[in-house]
Parts: structure tokens; sequence; C-alpha cells
């Protein structure tokens, strides 16, 4: 059957797995000492920079009674709570500083060390971006911290919320007050519901359609021809809440948006999103989760729930307005246009969780908005206008992109799919794989071309209230082949962000220094540059001899590392990329990596990038010695993926199916409520093995 052409999509969170820099900003480490020495004599000046304070609480649950176990059972494998050190918060409140080193102790046994790669402001927020020191920027190793307050040396008012993702784990902190925060590891999956509302009843006309004419004026050499979709974030009684408070709830809503811009970023589309404005709204807690008469309410203006919201819309000049509820019937809900244009510029609205927003929520809505579906397993039925905006997965099933269901992706592939945060894009490729298929192709999956032209139409939906345009930086080198000027984040870039571009010399050459709008800029290879207009960027190069650094490998437990052939000297280039693979030995598993002391994440590919010092790089491998036990409440069945025993680190997929006449109904890890992919008539989930567990399945009578 043929879909309808205004359809709303839904998303249900499949969760992440993260880790976050406590370094940077400021907590104390844990109570147990350092799990990974440090490489050199620098532990004094590490703990120093630590954000958090120790840690109180391990368990499975949050050591807060008050806590609703069941919703944040769903999501969180541990938690802790700890206070932030304001004297750690210096370096995010003063100038940026390329290659700063920010450290990050979320448990005993995770410890991050990342570096500054951007920052930029939402309103009253600051956004840092960074990355494990040492790794290529692929997007394995990302890192995103939001903060308010803590900038002034009184202490006790910071708000401080961040995003891990490490190869295939996820980690996060969660604003809990001023100056407190609970860190969270999320569990790998969690559940997927589709909902099917029926589009708004009344037509399009409450908003202004732009048409193309004059550029706006913009500081110098900023281009305002390439589309910014402004948002206007609303938020409900419920998930303000379940965040803790109004400055919680903003900090989670400027981490989705900045999410969300690094998926367009680094997809290659050609649009940012734009956070112009976040406003509470009056629900009624029936319409205070994710489901079709929300969003319909909400897109309804005069119906008596949320009308003040098309009136703000026009106020703050959004394209876009995206609502954050409470609970967790789904992910988020978002129309789909097909395709975009004036006609559906009263439709342009979301609605996402907020247990979501750390589940790349923020972009998967828009994405929707922007005309783009789920994947084809997902959605066979794919609509021909926009053709080719969808999710994707490769044939490996290794991971999934932002708008596809990793459901859909494991019963296509029977793979991990973990999610990542890209958008489908048939000219990138990601682990080796091809990151899309060409529109020209059967069965297309080229997001980010789709979005390339979507995107001005619903950027089109209303005049912006101040100056939409970005900022380009324009690099060359000097000879040609001398070698490479490398962003941190791909621009264009919205005024007042700062990023990090990195020269490497080619071999033969060695960098001589940086010229910035035709003045010298240093000779550093970092050089962080302030978007306060467009800009055009040189590195010169010089013949040479290229300095090379020390690549270390070595492990624990009973395993190899192996290297790609691209390079078997004991030195290598700077600014070159590597990629090593964990290899286990029978009766053990890869658990994880540590870089230069600082925990990189548990997939067993890796690739480094080579920088101005020698680094080692270390695999731990763990003997498999853990059980999980499997029962159930009720009558069904239940299986693992695989039979014990299991390493540390090792992830079990568990199926439930009820018998006739039962349903299933919840999950139960060391008999506290757990998360996955709950359907009455089949369940999975997936548990990460840290130790000895039991996993109940719950089935109720029909």
């Amino acid at each position: 059957m043929r879909r309808p052409s205004r359809r709303p999509s839904t998303w249900a969170t499949p969760t992440v797995l993260g880790a976050l820099v406590l370094g940077l900003t400021g907590f104390t480490p844990p109570q147990q000492p350092d799990p990974y020495p440090p490489y050199d004599q620098r532990a004094t000046a590490l703990l120093a920079r630590n954000v958090l304070t120790p840690a109180d609480d391990e368990g499975p649950a949050p050591e807060d009674p008050a806590d609703a176990a069941e919703e944040l059972g769903r999501d969180v494998v541990r938690t802790r709570t700890a206070k932030i050190r304001p004297s750690a918060l210096a370096p995010l409140c003063g100038p940026a500083k390329p290659g700063f080193e920010a450290r990050f102790p979320l448990f005993e046994d995770v410890v991050v060390e990342a570096v500054e790669e951007a920052r930029t402001a939402h309103g009253d927020h600051v956004v840092w971006h960074g990355t494990v020191k040492g790794t290529a920027p692929s997007g394995d190793q990302d890192v995103v911290v939001t903060l308010k307050g803590g900038c002034d040396a009184s202490g006790g008012d910071e708000t401080l919320s961040a995003h891990f993702v490490l190869g295939g784990e996820h980690f996060a902190i969660e604003p809990a007050g001023p100056g407190t925060v609970r860190v969270h590891q999320i569990t790998p999956l969690t559940s997927e519901n589709d909902a099917s509302p029926a589009a708004p009843r009344h037509r399009a006309g409450n908003v202004t359609y732009r048409t193309e004419g004059p550029a706006e004026r913009s500081a110098p050499g900023c281009d305002s021809t390439i589309p910014v979709v402004d948002i206007l974030a609303a938020y409900s009684p419920l998930a303000l809440k379940e965040a803790g408070g109004a400055s919680q709830i903003r900090a989670q809503i400027a981490r989705g948006v900045s999410l969300t811009n690094d998926a367009f970023a680094d997809s290659g589309a050609r649009l940012r999103a734009r956070l112009v404005g976040i406003v509470p709204i009056s629900l009624p807690a029936a319409y205070d989760t994710v489901s079709p008469k929300t969003i319909t309410a909400l897109a309804t203006p005069g119906d008596g729930i949320a009308d003040t919201l098309p009136t703000l819309r026009t106020r703050y000049g959004a394209d876009q307005v995206s609502t954050v509820v409470g609970g967790l019937a789904a992910g988020g809900i978002g129309y789909v246009p097909a395709p975009p244009g004036p006609s559906y510029a009263d439709w342009a609205y979301s609605v996402v969780a907020e247990q979501a927003i750390w589940h790349f929520s923020f972009g998967h809505e828009l994405g929707h908005n922007l005309g783009a579906s789920h994947d084809r397993t997902t959605e066979p039925q794919q609509p021909t206008r926009p053709l080719g905006a969808n999710g994707y997965f490769p044939k490996s099933g290794e991971w999934s992109t932002v708008m596809a269901y990793e459901s859909g992706c494991e019963t296509a592939t029977k793979g991990p799919c973990n999610r990542i945060n890209r958008f489908s894009n048939a000219a990138q490729t990601y682990r080796g794989e091809p990151l899309g298929v060409a529109l020209n192709k059967p069965l297309p999956s080229n997001t980010a071309a789709v979005f390339n032209t979507t995107g001005r139409a619903v950027a089109a939906y209303n005049a912006p209230k101040t100056p939409a345009a970005l900022c380009p930086v324009t690099t060359s080198v000097s000879p040609a082949g001398g070698g490479t000027v490398t962003p941190a984040q791909e621009g264009p870039y919205a005024r007042g962000m700062t990023t990090v571009f990195t020269a490497a010399p080619a071999k033969g050459y060695v960098f001589s220094g940086w010229t910035l709008d035709g003045k010298a800029a240093g000779s550093a290879p970092h050089l962080n540059v302030a978007m306060t207009s467009g800009h055009t960027l040189k590195a010169t190069f010089r013949k040479g001899t290229t300095p090379t650094r020390k690549v270390a490998t070595r492990t624990t437990g009973k395993g190899t590392v192996k290297k790609a052939a691209k390079s078997r000297a004991s030195t290598e280039l700077e600014g070159t990329d590597h990629h090593f693979t964990a290899v286990p030995e029978p009766g053990h598993s890869f658990s994880h990596w540590v870089l230069d002391g600082s925990y990189a994440g548990n997939h067993d590919d890796i690739v480094l990038r080579v920088g101005q010092h020698d680094s080692e790089l270390t695999a731990v491998f763990e003997k498999r010695q853990y059980n999980l036990a499997l029962s159930s409440r009720g009558r069904g069945t239940i299986s693992a993926s695989r039979p014990a025993p299991y390493g540390a680190s090792d992830t079990v997929t568990v199926t439930a199916v009820p018998a006739p006449g039962y349903a299933f109904q919840d999950w139960l890890l060391d008999g506290k409520p757990y998360g996955g992919r709950e359907r009455a008539t089949k369940a999975r989930t997936a548990v990460e093995m840290r130790g000895h567990h039991r996993l109940t399945a719950v089935f109720r009578r029909l």
C-alpha cells in the first residue's frame, strides 16, 4: 500500500554508549586509583585537570530514590553522581586553545582524555567539541560538552552536560542541578516503536514562505546562500521535571542541536541548524508524551493545546519547531513532507522525548522534516519525492546511519548495527564501507545530497530575525604537494564559532607557517580560527626532513595488535593515519583500547593520526570467565546469541519470545528494570558483560 505523502514518522531511541571528558570541565576522579598508569610523568598534572568528584555509586540504578527506576532502567547500564570542580573549568571559559587536553574520569575503568577541536555558543551555553587525542577525525571518538555558568569564579552555579561516542560505546553526563551531574553508561539496545498520526486538518498559511532575494547583511566574506534552518525548541512540564530544571533541559537541547550540526557537517550536507529560541509551554498531561495526538495538537492552531507556539514561531523567525516532552513511549515523531515546500510550512513540527536527546533524536526528527525516511527494511514503501533520502546500513551490519532503525539493520544483517551520527552519503565511506548508494543506482540512499535541495526549502519557511550567514574558510598549501590542511570540523561555520586547522607536511617537507587573510599567523601546526568573517588560510611548507614519531603498541591479556600493511616502519610521518586491529587468542575477548592513558572505546578497529609526540596504544584482552544466567517469569522462551563463558566488555544479545496467550512485558537485569527492544510479540536486548549477571524476561498473560 502506498504511504500517504503527508506522513509523520516516529523514531524510538537506540541507546547510545559513550564516554565523557571529566578533565576539561573539572570533576575529581573516582576513589579508586587511576586504572591507566600514565605513559609519562604527568600524573599530578592529569589529576589536577579532572572535572568530577569521586564516584559514590556504581550500581545499575541511580542512588537517588526519587528517580523512577523503571524509566532510568530503560536507558542506563550504570550511573554515578558527581560534583563539578570549578577550578577545572577555566579552559572552557577562556580563549580557545588548540590541542588542549581535557581529562574525564567517568568510571573507575573509563578515563577519557580529549583534545579540543572546536567551540561555539548557543545563547548562554558554551558548546565544546573534542576527540580522543591521537585518533583520526572519523567520528568514532567524539566528545561534545555543553556548559552554562562556571566562568565567574563564584562556583556552584555550573550546568554541565556531555555526550561521548567511543567506538561502539556511548556515555553521557547529565546535569542534576547547579554544580552536580550524573554520569551514565547507556544500554546497547532500546525500544523502537512506530506511530502514524494523521496529518493536521488545517491548510498551510500561518507561516510566510520566504523566497530567494538579495543576500542578507552579514559578516564580510560570509555566505548567506547556504541554507540555515532556524529552530524554535519548546519543552513540556514533564520534560522539565525529568531533566531536573530549566538550566538542565536548556543544556540538553543545545547539545541536541549541536549534535545535529555535527551530523550535517560530517555527512557533507550543505545546510546547518541554528537554535533561535528555547521556550517552556503548557501541555496537558495526556499530551506530554511522544504520540500522534501530541504532534497533531502542536501543529493544529486553535485547538486549545499549546496555541502559543505559532505566535512564538513567528516572533523568533523559526522555520522548524521541535518540542521536547516526557516519557519514552517512543524516541520522537516528526512530519515528513513529500517533498518540503511552501504548502508544508505549517507542518514543520517534531516531538522528541527528553530521554532520547542522547540518541541523536534531534537530528533524526529534523531529518524527517527535511523529507527523509527510515531504512528500507523498516520502511519498504519508500517515497519517490524526495528519492533516496533514507536510513542506510551496510551488508555487514557493522553500523547504521541516523535515519535507520537499528532493529531494521539487525533483521536484515544480524550485525551489531550501532547507530552513528551520520546521514547517508554515497560519496563517503565509514570504516572502509560505503556510507550510501548513489541516487542514479537501484535502491538509492544519499540523504546528504537530497538535503542539499530540501534544506533550502525548509530554511525558507520563515524570514530570519537575524542574518543566518555561514562563514567559509578557503584553504590552500604552498608549494602544491607540500602538505595538507585539515579542519577539525568541516565548514562552513556559524559566526562566533572557533575551530582548529592542522597542517601536515608531505614526505620530504616540513611545515613552515600559516598565513591567515594575508597575514602571518604562527608556525605551530595547529591553528585556532575564529569565525568573525570568511577567511583565507594558507599553509606554507619547505623542503626538509619530515618529522617522524614512534607509535608503540602493546597488549595486556592474551591477544595481538595487527597493523594495516600501509606501513611497517618503527616511526611514522606526522599527520599520517594508521589502522590497527585487536585480535584475541582463543578463550579470550577484546575489552578496550587505551591510547596514551585515555580510554578509547571497545571497537576492535581503531585509526590513529600521528601527532607531534610519540604515542602508545594498548589493547586490553580479558579471559572469558563470566556467565549470563537466563530466566523467565510467565511463559515464553529466552535465548542468547552465543554460549558462555564471556569476557569483560563482551556484548551478548538475548531474544525473548512469549508463548501463545502471553505477551512480553519487561527485562530485568540482576533484578532491576533494563532496556531493550521491547515489543509484545518479541523482544531483544544486549548485555555488556562486566561480571556475572542474571537476565530475566517477564511475560504477562493476555
